[in-house]
């Protein structure tokens, strides 16, 4: 009969002890959270940010919304110079939907660490010489 009620004790602990392992639910985004302008580049070269520039924050939530707020220098001290609300949604393979102020951009983001980035370029106003374009790199760093 100990025999029987050990067996049955380990049987019960073992299955009782299982984690699931159940896969169905979804990952978080990595976008979701709070960043910081941490860096800019222009053609690979990497320029100095403002003072003001590196407080500027972007928080994307859970939910789909974003703010941000953008800061200047005023006589030495950084003030919002500006912030504004707005959606985002991940189109898959880094591609991310960003509306802000009724305009909607798309955005291939790359993520490295603890950080994220996008590119851009400007074809200085010549579409078919690409030998002027410059191409602009912003860096975030999750706070």
């Amino acid at each position: 009969m100990k025999k029987l009620i050990l067996c049955l004790s380990v049987f019960a602990l073992v299955f009782t002890s299982c984690s699931s392992d159940d896969d169905s639910s979804p990952s978080q985004d990595p976008l979701i959270g709070t960043w910081n302008y941490y860096k800019y580049f222009e053609n690979g070269d990497e320029l100095p940010l403002e003072p003001c520039e590196s407080e500027e924050t972007i928080v994307f939530s859970a939910n789909g919304d974003l703010s941000f707020a953008d800061y200047i220098d005023n006589a030495g001290a950084c003030e919002i110079d500006e912030a504004a609300t707005g959606t985002w949604a991940n189109l898959g393979s880094g591609s991310y939907s960003i509306t802000i102020f009724g305009f909607t951009s798309t955005e291939d983001i790359t993520f490295e660490g603890n950080t994220f980035y996008f590119e851009y370029t400007d074809d200085n106003g010549t579409p078919t010489d690409p030998s002027d374009d410059i191409v602009y790199r912003e860096v975030y760093i999750r706070q």
